[in-house]
């Protein structure tokens, strides 16, 4: 079942090309998310995360939310800040919550605060917006 590991791939090196051409936040994001899941993919394909009698496709249920919305945002031509700040938080929150989850405190007190900064970024008022 290697061929959602080279599917996600695919959209990864997408990403990049985009993200190189145009470098955007969503862009980014859109790169390290389906990279990351192109990664777990494989390391489910081959069995070091799950053996073969387990079911792993309730995993799509947060996966697929979140590789989407980070697809369409980066498809955008200018896609919304706030969307984009949105979606940073509830990636970072994830990966603070799995880290400390794991012991990794380190890791989650940078993804917390990294959390916090895009909400700020997120909240901060557009400059172009505003009379000079």
């Amino acid at each position: 079942m290697y061929a959602f590991a080279i599917a996600a791939g695919a959209m990864a090196l997408y990403f990049v090309v985009a993200a190189v051409q145009r470098p955007r936040p969503a862009g980014i994001l859109a790169v390290v998310l389906w990279g990351a899941y192109a990664v777990y993919e494989y390391y489910v394909a081959n069995g070091t995360l799950c053996d073969t009698d387990c079911n792993i496709r309730v995993d799509l249920a947060l996966f697929l939310p979140l590789l989407g919305s980070a697809a369409y945002l980066a498809f955008r031509k200018e896609p919304r800040r706030g969307a984009v700040a949105i979606l940073y938080v509830i990636c970072l929150g994830i990966v603070a919550w799995v880290a400390a989850a794991f012991g990794y405190i380190a890791v989650a007190v940078v993804a917390g605060v990294a959390a916090l900064i895009a909400a700020a970024y997120g909240l901060k008022p557009s400059i172009s917006g505003s009379q000079a």
